[in-house]
């Protein structure tokens, strides 16, 4: 009887020790992997901002072309005279509310790399009216397609680190006759001055990516230019601009 209970014991003893054996090595592997999830999450976070801000810039894009004007507000991108432009308000996927920063005339600008061939009134090159280009973003892999129905420029390739050189911006100062200061908008970004994973025009940030409509990129991109053409991620104007930091009256109500 006595034997019985040492075997019993023993057994007991050994089944606390596989168990606890079985916790430490799920801790180290939940050790291991924390850090890649928790990356695989933050960029699915960006990708979705990049996709929710093209939204924006496209409604703006359906607008100007409707009305022949540039919205001076989310509203009357949601409605107006009983027509919807933006499917719907999104949120950020970063701050996870939907109060985003307006950009306006002038706000913007679109840095363009080196052999690139514009020709479009602002960029400082001459180029050739009507040509096609290709803006990289540099950085870890993000760039941005001008004209060419490539937004963001996801997935392409970036420019060769220290092999690119910059031939000046394309300013959003005047866009068809609407003049800096002025308030039309021409996009929106994130309020988030948190650091991601992907670049766009070697910035991290998230409230510099510029979700843009310039409508002279769809004049570049050709007589048959795709859905998305004119919609680019832009850079914040040198030296500043006076952005808006997203609690205008299209967004109100709303913190950071």
């Amino acid at each position: 009887m006595t034997g019985k209970k040492s075997r019993i014991r023993s057994q007991a003893g050994y089944l606390l020790l596989s168990v606890m054996l079985l916790i430490t090595l799920m801790l180290i592997v939940m050790a291991v992997e924390a850090p890649r999830i928790a990356q695989q999450i933050q960029r699915g976070k960006e990708e979705e901002l990049v996709h929710r801000g093209m939204e924006y810039a496209k409604a703006v894009k359906k607008y100007r072309r409707k009305m022949g004007a540039f919205p001076t507000s989310i509203e009357q991108l949601e409605n107006t005279n009983h027509i919807r432009f933006l499917r719907k308000r999104y949120k950020d996927p970063i701050t996870g509310k939907d109060n985003w920063k307006l950009i306006h005339f002038g706000e913007a600008e679109i840095p363009l790399p080196k052999g690139a061939n514009p020709g479009l009134p602002g960029s400082g090159n001459p180029g050739l009216q009507g040509s096609t280009f290709t803006n990289n973003g540099g950085g870890k892999g993000a760039s941005s397609g001008l004209g060419g129905g490539n937004p963001g420029g996801l997935g392409s390739q970036p420019p060769p680190k220290g092999g690119g050189g910059s031939l000046g911006s394309l300013k959003t100062d005047n866009i068809g006759g609407q003049k800096f200061g002025g308030g039309g908008i021409v996009g929106v970004a994130s309020v988030s001055k948190k650091s991601g994973i992907k670049e766009f025009h070697d910035s991290s940030e998230y409230d510099e990516w510029l979700f843009v409509y310039d409508p002279r990129l769809e004049q570049a991109s050709g007589q048959h230019p795709s859905a998305t053409a004119g919609i680019i991620v832009a850079a914040p104007r040198a030296g500043g601009g006076g952005s808006s930091d997203g609690e205008s009256k299209s967004s109100p109500g709303q913190k950071k």
